[in-house]
C-alpha cells in the first residue's frame, strides 16, 4: 500500500512559546494533530521569522512570534514536501523544495517533470502506467564515476496519484481545523489570521485541478 504524507523539515526544537512535540526532523503533517504536534508545526513554519543570524530568539512572545511570521517577506516557502511509503521504503523531499509546492505533484499526471529538491537528489520519472520516484543514492562518487541507479524507488499506479493527492488535502484541512482550536489558546485575536494566512501559503483549500 502506498501513502504520501506532508511533512515539513525541524531545523530548530527549542520553542519558548509553547509546548511541542519532539520527533525525528521530518515533521509529518497529520488530519487529527494533538495540540503539541499542532505546536511543533507551527514553530517548524516560524522560527525562521523569529531568529536572527546567529539563531537567537528576537521576540518575547507568542502573539508576537505569530505577528513576525504573518508579516514576513519570505513566510510563503516552507521547507519540506510529500513523503511516500510502501511498505518498509520510505522517500522524504530533497533539499530546497518546501510543503507550499505539494501541488507541482499534479504535474506528474500528464509525464511533466516535477523539482523534488537535491542532496540526495529525489526524481520522478514517468514509466507508462506508473511514475517511478527515486532516491539518488550516489552522493559521493570517486572522480569521474557515474551514478548508478538508485537503491531504492517506489512505483505509483499513475491512476493512484489523484486519490493520493487528495488524501494530501484532507490532512493539511484537518491540520488547518486543529491549528484554529490551538491558535485559540495561544493568541485568540490572531487566531482567524493565521488560519486564513496557512491556508493561503501552503495552497491548502483551493480545488485541485485533477
Amino acid at each position: 500500500m502506498i501513502r504520501m504524507m506532508p511533512v515539513l523539515e525541524r531545523w530548530s526544537v527549542d520553542c519558548l512559546f509553547w509546548p511541542v512535540e519532539q520527533g525525528e526532523f521530518f515533521l509529518t503533517v497529520p488530519r487529527l494533530p494533538t495540540p503539541e504536534r499542532v505546536g511543533a508545526i507551527v514553530w517548524a513554519l516560524i522560527w525562521r521569522s523569529v531568529t536572527d543570524d546567529d539563531l537567537s530568539i528576537t521576540v518575547t512572545g507568542a502573539t508576537e512570534a505569530i505577528e513576525a511570521y504573518l508579516t514576513s517577506g519570505d513566510g510563503d516557502y516552507a521547507p519540506g514536501g510529500l513523503r511516500v511509503r510502501a511498505d518498509d521504503v520510505v522517500i522524504d523531499p530533497g533539499c530546497c523544495v518546501g510543503l507550499d509546492e505539494w501541488r507541482d505533484w499534479l504535474a506528474a499526471l500528464d509525464g511533466q517533470p516535477v523539482d523534488l529538491g537535491h542532496d540526495p537528489d529525489v526524481w520522478l520519472e514517468s514509466k507508462g502506467e506508473v511514475v517511478r520516484l527515486r532516491r539518488d543514492e550516489d552522493r559521493l562518487l570517486p572522480e569521474g564515476q557515474l551514478p548508478g541507479p538508485s537503491e531504492q524507488h517506489i512505483d505509483i499506479p499513475r491512476d493512484a496519484l489523484p486519490d493520493l493527492l487528495r488524501s494530501v488535502q484532507r490532512d493539511l484541512a484537518g491540520f488547518l481545523a486543529a491549528l484554529h482550536r490551538w491558535a485559540q489558546g495561544i493568541a485568540p485575536d490572531l487566531a482567524d489570521q493565521l488560519v486564513s494566512e496557512l491556508d493561503r501559503r501552503l495552497r491548502i483549500s483551493d480545488p485541485l485541478d485533477i
